[in-house]
């Protein structure tokens, strides 16, 4: 085209009517010197889709062009490469800004609920050229680059990149800290359980070896392995238990020492009573030999039945000691302990029935098992308990003996037997001691009967306690296997 005055040297938007409809032109106009007067020539590009698909757009960017030619928005005006843009009216708001202002803005839209599909859209203002200067020389727009005040918004130009590639990225960043966030934590916890039995099994080590050593198993030990604390604590539980069990054969030496002398004492002391009386007696008859011949006949004939009766009594003491020192092993037998106790009440019945003041009651289970005993000891054990009873209610009570199954009705473990009076009771130093040999609360008693009890209990697998209060009298109570261990590994005696 050819323009007969001057105009703007630079290109330049401007509207064009054509025959089907406004469009938004780029123009340029070029001075020709043709002699001495210049022609100008005009020309220019329609700026839609196809002028849009000639541009070198980066990869994850797109460029969409509003061409303002209508006073109110209208999204066929915006458009693509394709022609018309989908999702203009998401857009609306950021051009609408742009027309009002006439400033660059910039938004991020959302097309749908994933933060990846977002765009970040840079909204800027195309202007065309002032109108006036459409009419001045082209030399008075020469080196302006500012917009002025009177150029209009010819159309808005979006550049959209999209956040899919920085919302990935995110995303593998957040997945990698998750993964070295898991594996720190994995192998967080892996040391702490690695650490943690290093120490607990030393710990767990020690705390088995105490209860062992109070079980009574003085010999354990704890393996040393390593020569941190935990390590010097072993060691000092090691040295303590080697102290122990020194100790516990020192405290065994002198037991066994104390109770040489406390039975040699006793020994003593029971010998030393008939012995004065055998004494006496031989220095009567020998003072009746020299000084009265006539009646030496008469005192000879009275000291042997005092010699025989004072040897009897040494015969019954040495007897005594004897059997309390090699007490026969059981002879076990199918035994219903509850027959024992039946022939236990036939001995002492003429006692009980001359002593009116003492009742007897007895509570014996109907359905109590058999046990692997001897009838005849434990008819021994049980007559020293009845007869301590017994003696521990001069003043009259009543004796209670009772029998009971132990352990559920399908697996019975074995029997109790419970033998109580109700009579002055003991005191806790007292039921501490009622077992050790020769000790007796009695005025005349050896000391031996309870000993003897125990050892019979014990032989039989089984155990004894007492229960002693001064209000409510005394109760032995044993408790007897159901078999004993040779009968349970398949032999008998």
């Amino acid at each position: 085209a050819i323009a007969a005055s001057p105009g703007p040297t630079g290109a330049f938007l401007k509207r064009e009517d054509l025959p089907n409809g406004p469009t938004l032109g780029l123009f340029a106009i070029r001075a020709v010197h043709i002699g001495e007067e210049p022609l100008f020539v005009i020309g220019g590009e329609r700026l839609d889709q196809r002028f849009l698909a000639t541009l070198d757009i980066p990869a994850g960017t797109r460029v969409l062009l509003y061409q303002n030619l209508d006073a109110k928005w209208n999204p066929q005006l915006l458009l693509d490469l394709n022609g018309p843009a989908a999702g203009a009216d998401r857009l609306a708001p950021l051009v609408e800004n742009v027309r009002s202002t006439g400033q660059e803005e910039q938004g991020a839209i959302h097309w749908s609920g994933d933060a990846a599909d977002a765009e970040t859209f840079h909204a800027i203002p195309l202007n065309g050229p002032d109108q006036h200067v459409l009419t001045q020389p082209s030399s008075t727009q020469q080196g302006s680059s500012q917009p002025s005040p009177n150029q209009p918004l010819m159309g808005v130009l979006l550049v959209g990149s999209s956040r899919r590639p920085l919302i990935e990225l995110q995303r593998r960043i957040i997945s990698t800290a998750m993964l070295v966030g898991g594996l720190g934590i994995l192998v967080a916890v892996i040391a702490s359980v690695w650490f943690g039995a290093r120490v607990t099994r030393p710990v767990v080590s020690l705390a088995d070896a105490a209860r062992r050593v109070a079980a009574g198993d003085l010999a354990a030990k704890v393996e040393i392995d390593s020569h941190d604390e935990l390590g010097e604590l072993a060691a000092a539980f090691n040295h303590m238990t080697e102290d122990l069990l020194q100790q516990k054969d020192r405290a065994v030496q002198a037991e066994r020492v104390a109770a040489w002398r406390e039975l040699a004492r006793r020994l003593a002391h029971e010998l030393k009573n008939p012995l004065f009386p055998l004494q006496v007696t031989v220095e009567n008859l020998l003072r009746a030999k020299e000084k009265s011949p006539e009646i030496f006949e008469e005192v000879f004939r009275e000291s042997t039945s005092t010699l025989l009766a004072e040897i009897n009594n040494l015969k019954t003491i040495i007897g005594r000691f004897s059997e309390f020192s090699r007490m026969p092993q059981p002879q076990r037998r199918p035994t219903q302990v509850n027959d024992v106790l039946r022939s236990v009440l036939r001995v002492f019945q003429a006692q009980l029935q001359a002593n009116s003041r003492i009742t007897v009651r007895t509570e014996l289970a109907v359905d109590l098992p058999e046990i692997s005993a001897d009838p005849d000891l434990l008819h021994r054990a049980l007559s020293n308990l009845v007869l301590n009873a017994i003696d521990a209610m001069p003043q009259g009570g009543e004796l209670t003996l009772q029998t009971a199954a132990i352990g559920a009705n399908e697996a019975r473990d074995g029997v109790a037997v419970s033998v109580s009076d109700t009579g002055s009771g003991l005191t806790p130093e007292e039921c501490a001691r009622l077992f050790t040999p020769y000790y007796t609360t009695k005025q005349h008693g050896t000391g031996l009967g309870l000993a003897i009890v125990q050892s019979v209990v014990s032989d039989h697998g089984g155990k004894i306690s007492v229960e002693s209060t001064k209000e409510r009298g005394t109760m032995f109570r044993i408790e007897l296997p159901s078999a004993a261990p040779e009968m349970k590994s398949g032999t008998m005696y």
